[in-house]
């Protein structure tokens, strides 16, 4: 493939000091006073010749700086670059002189990008027309707006006809129209079959424009590739969900599980087996294991892996990797008996290198049959299956809990709950028939307090003839529950009941809260703490604070 711009192990440092004299006391005292920081750290990347090519990054991650290497701006420190074809670099403050006339730069930035004062001539007309400026182009620069200089900038630079162009934010300045006018010229470079190189930190931007894309951070480069790819895993890194080291270890680290099987007495035990490998040069593969991840929560337990041969028909896995190709994971389900509450779970793979472990979703292919383990789990209805072709399990009640906090308030320092939580079918005609536990999780640390609340004699929903149409008997439905905050750590805690009925049904669901009107939200100061009930989502969570 024909290349416009070849990048090739380059790297550029800056040597930073204290104070504006450093460089001088460090010649004369001969001593290094500076810090050297690596804006671009051994980068090696084609531009493809007549594509757009996106170049994402945060603020600092050393977009700008590579662009001013390739524009001759700045000196690498290390690798080269090669640049075939002429080269406008579309920054749109550059080459403008504040104190000079609209109609003045345009001649002088032309000359900067290497046009005779005739050529320029010749191009006056389709610059000031494009950028809108004719009534004020006579005027000096310093008079303008921030969007009138972008417009005269971006005008300049467009109308001079470069091979490569290279835009640097450009299109975040100047009214919508004229971002749709600069949008319909970069449009005409493509079909013109010119290379542009269009650097921002907008996913969205670079997707919808863009071929293809590279991927910065701290001066390395993450990921080249298809627009839409680099850019969905950028998102997932901007968004918090996936680090840098596990989106890396996506593209070299082959998994899938084949076979599922349930063993011991009661399906009580899942045996996982598959194929896990390293497709990279790399001589030596990291150690392994399972995550399971609530995928609500993110509360998560890890699983040993044992590493054996794969005797499998994937003819693709190099013959030196057979040996240790395939694997297996056991889980004993009543070892997690308490972090297998009902919910979504997701199974990962965590590859350790140098100390840091990376993490990949766990691939089961479509054909994959879901597997029911209510046996094994008899509290819940359990199934291990696929979601999104990534090995999850689901585990959800038997039956639904209908519950609903009714009044909220503060006694000293104590929280204050009272509502009603009933099973349909699971009848309570005593208070010994049913016994609710409010539990306190933080979402943080996953650390859990349980306080017991305390059954009450009603006929709210016995005599309710909509809500109890089997006229069954839930006389002790109603609870009330004191929660003593002095027990409870800093953080944000999710509330949860957990429902035991005298049948031996047991249920736990979020705490839900939805009769705002009833509640204490106020900021309250109890010690040496400050409490907030929370009810946004309509579930119950209560946030403390040190003073």
């Amino acid at each position: 493939m024909e290349y416009a711009v070849s990048v090739k192990s380059l790297s550029k440092k800056y040597k930073l000091y204290t104070d504006k004299w450093g460089p001088i006391k460090e010649v004369i005292s001969k001593k290094k006073l500076h810090n050297e920081f690596l804006a671009l750290n051994n980068i090696s990347l084609d531009f493809p010749k007549g594509e757009s090519i996106g170049v994402l990054g945060k603020n600092g991650s050393g977009k700008s700086t590579l662009l001013k290497i390739i524009t001759g701006i700045a000196e690498p420190s290390n690798g080269n670059v090669d640049v075939r074809g002429s080269l406008v670099f579309l920054d749109v403050s550059s080459g403008i002189d504040a104190e000079l006339s609209g109609y003045d730069n345009i001649f002088m930035k032309g000359t900067l990008l290497g046009y005779s004062r005739e050529e320029m001539q010749e191009k006056l007309d389709d610059i000031i027309d494009f950028s809108e400026l004719e009534e004020f182009i006579h005027q000096p620069v310093k008079n303008y707006s921030s969007g009138m200089r972008a417009k005269l900038g971006f005008a300049i630079s467009v109308n001079v006809n470069p091979d490569i162009l290279i835009v640097d934010e450009a299109l975040a300045v100047g009214d919508s129209i004229f971002r749709e006018k600069c949008m319909k010229k970069m449009n005409e470079f493509k079909e013109k079959g010119k290379t542009i190189i269009f650097v921002s930190h907008d996913k969205n931007a670079v997707e919808s424009f863009c071929s293809k894309a590279a991927w910065i951070h701290k001066g390395q480069l993450v990921m080249y590739g298809e627009s839409k790819e680099v850019c969905r895993d950028y998102q997932l890194f901007m968004s918090g969900k996936r680090s840098i080291e596990s989106i890396k270890a996506e593209k070299t680290l082959i998994n899938m599980v084949e076979e599922v099987k349930t063993e011991g007495q009661y399906n009580s035990k899942i045996r996982i087996s598959g194929k896990l490998y390293e497709n990279s040069t790399n001589s030596s593969e990291g150690s392994y294991r399972i995550k399971l991840i609530n995928n609500r929560t993110r509360q998560h337990v890890t699983i040993p892996i044992e590493r054996n041969r794969y005797n499998g028909e994937d003819s693709e896995i190099p013959k030196e990797r057979l040996s240790t190709a395939g694997f297996t994971a056991s889980v004993q389900l009543e070892e997690y008996s308490q972090f297998l509450l009902p919910d979504n779970y997701s199974f990962y793979i965590q590859l350790s290198q140098d100390g840091n472990w990376a993490e990949v979703p766990l691939s089961a292919g479509k054909e994959f049959s879901a597997v029911q383990l209510d046996s094994s789990l008899p509290k819940f209805r359990t199934e291990i299956i696929t979601l999104n072709d990534q090995l999850s399990i689901k585990v959800e009640n038997h039956k639904k809990l209908n519950e609903q906090v009714n009044k909220i308030w503060y006694e000293e320092n104590y929280l204050c709950l009272e509502g009603v939580a009933y099973v349909k079918e699971l009848e309570t005609t005593k208070e010994s028939d049913v016994s609710l536990n409010l539990i306190l999780k933080n979402k943080e640390t996953y650390e859990s307090k349980s306080f017991k609340a305390t059954m009450l004699y009603t006929k709210e929903i016995t005599d309710n003839s909509s809500l109890n149409p089997e006229k069954k008997n839930y006389d002790y439905s109603h609870f009330s529950c004191k929660v003593c905050l002095d027990d409870l750590g800093e953080g944000e805690l999710e509330a949860y009941f957990h429902f035991e009925h005298l049948s031996g049904a047991e249920i736990y669901a979020s705490a839900w809260a939805s009769l705002f009107q009833n509640y204490d939200t106020a900021l309250r100061e109890i010690g040496h703490k400050t409490a907030e009930v929370k009810t946004v989502s309509k579930y119950l969570t209560i946030e403390l604070k040190k003073k």
